[in-house]
């Protein structure tokens, strides 16, 4: 690659992300060996699925148990396989070009297709119909939702690589096969309104220079300049307005009348009606539904109901145990485990505390812009000052940030009952001084908001926000996206590649 060109993976958050994914990726193939390595070992040892006789069933139980662990073992080591590919395309695709920022929606096209996110480039009049290869766990943390932008590294018309702003989280995509099926995501995306939203502020450090060419795997040369057309493979792009570096100052600066206007964007109509909850002011914690589930003392019932039908199983007819019999107990001694855990040492202590904030006669006011985390949809309450009428509140930047729990089971669709009605408002912050006994370990107090006549329980503690801090800016620009006027023509349905 020539001297001077920006590459993705030269961002300290992405190659971070990169390593985790291969070692996770290098571990599950490990294990699926090992588990089929362990069911073939089982199946000859001495007494084992061939030592009994014709007739005999002492070797079913053995038998059962080889056989589930070696296809257990050959299905984890295919899909490692696979995605250990995945993990040398993603860094062979990091490593040849910038990030990109582009305008995103995710579309359901029905079925059992797969996850399906379309990407805008407004100065080019392209939309980009993409299929995610990723499970969907990965892929819920790079899910779009409202007014979101996401980075995109590769080419469009073979694959690449799309991570939420600050390359954090990656998951591999490949275009949308068939044209009919590209142009009906595109139809859904524009129904969406992703064809009216302006381009995305591009990434820091992330151009192409002009006249700087670099081959892919698919050996197409890209040229970006003043008159030559973007080739990638065997599709023709126009190409895209040469835009010199974009420094901080240029930036819109992130003020309460900036980040309320794209609470307002990502806001949309809560479906269902909020469940009332008991008063935490009058009964003890877990009386509170939201705070049962920030203890998680649900899963932990879960598990303990479920060891018990298992082991009830094992006591009342020991002679019909089979695999599945010993898998319930032990998913729910994994569950016990696991969630009794977190209960016995931080849900517990943090819900206790959160009550006790919630309590407290100490209250603040102050106003909040509700806005989603691309990283997992997660809400996240921006806390500004009441202002007084001294100044113009407008300008006011971020004291702090909050991030929230709610008893909804959709998160990604926003269709939580327990959020605030508005996406941005007056409010009021209860709990001990920032100095007080009630800060986590980590150095934050526990606070909880009272919007609307009732708490919004976050799920931690407050973490405060220091003005000019470089890692504060991106975290802003991660929920609320700068966005620029589009220079070019608007994108159409028809561009659908």
């Amino acid at each position: 690659m020539g001297a001077g060109v920006e590459c993705a993976l030269g961002r300290e958050a992405t190659a971070r992300a990169l390593g985790r994914y291969r070692r996770r990726v290098v571990w599950g193939t490990a294990a699926g060996a090992a588990l089929a390595g362990l069911g073939l070992g089982f199946g000859l040892l001495p007494g084992g699925p061939g030592a009994g006789g014709p007739g005999s069933g002492g070797g079913t139980w053995a038998r059962d148990v080889a056989a589930g662990l070696c296809t257990a073992g050959v299905l984890v080591l295919l899909v490692g396989l696979g995605a250990l590919r995945t993990a040398r395309m993603m860094r062979r695709t990091l490593a040849a070009g910038p990030w990109s920022a582009h305008p995103a929606v995710a579309v359901v096209r029905g079925g059992m297709t797969p996850a399906t996110v379309v990407l805008s480039d407004p100065d080019a009049g392209r939309a980009w119909p993409l299929v995610v290869a990723a499970t969907r766990q990965r892929y819920e943390r790079v899910r779009p939702g409202p007014d979101a932008v996401l980075w995109w590294c590769g080419d469009p018309g073979s694959g690449g690589v799309l991570a939420p702003p600050g390359g954090a989280e990656l998951v591999w995509a490949r275009p949308v096969r068939g044209h009919h099926t590209r142009r009906r995501a595109v139809g859904l995306a524009a129904a969406a309104g992703l064809l009216d939203r302006p381009a995305a502020m591009r990434p820091r450090g992330s151009a192409l220079r002009p006249e700087v060419r670099r081959t892919t795997r698919r050996r197409a040369v890209l040229r970006r300049g003043p008159e030559a057309p973007v080739v990638t493979g065997a599709v023709t792009h126009p190409p895209a307005p040469r835009v010199g570096p974009v420094d901080d100052a240029a930036r819109p600066p992130l003020t309460y009348a900036t980040l309320t206007a794209a609470a307002g964007r990502q806001a949309v109509p809560r479906s269902g009606r909020h469940r009332p909850e008991a008063d935490v002011r009058v009964v003890p914690w877990w009386r509170v539904r939201s705070l049962r589930r920030v203890a998680d003392l649900p899963r932990t019932a879960a598990g303990l109901v479920t060891l018990a039908i298992g082991c009830a199983a094992l006591l009342l007819r020991p002679e019909d145990a089979s695999v599945q019999t010993y898998a319930v107990v032990a998913i729910g001694a994994g569950l016990v485990l696991h969630a009794g855990h977190r209960l016995l040492t931080t849900g517990r202590r943090t819900a206790l505390r959160l009550a006790e904030a919630a309590r407290s006669p100490e209250a603040v006011p102050g106003r909040y812009a509700l806005l989603s985390d691309p990283y997992g949809g997660t809400p996240v309450l921006l806390v500004f000052p009441a202002g007084d009428g001294a100044h113009n509140a407008a300008d006011d930047l971020p004291e702090g940030v909050l991030r929230l729990f709610s008893p909804g089971l959709r998160p990604r669709t926003w269709t939580w009952p327990g959020l605030p009605s508005a996406p941005s408002g007056a409010m009021e912050l209860r709990g001990t001084s920032r100095a007080g006994t009630g800060t986590a370990a980590g150095g934050g107090p526990f606070l909880v908001p009272w919007i609307e006549g009732r708490p919004v329980w976050p799920v931690g503690p407050y973490e405060e926000l220091r003005a000019g801090d470089p890692a504060v800016r991106e975290f802003l620009e991660r929920l609320a996206p700068p966005q620029v006027s589009s220079a070019g023509p608007g994108a159409s349905a028809g561009s659908a590649r």
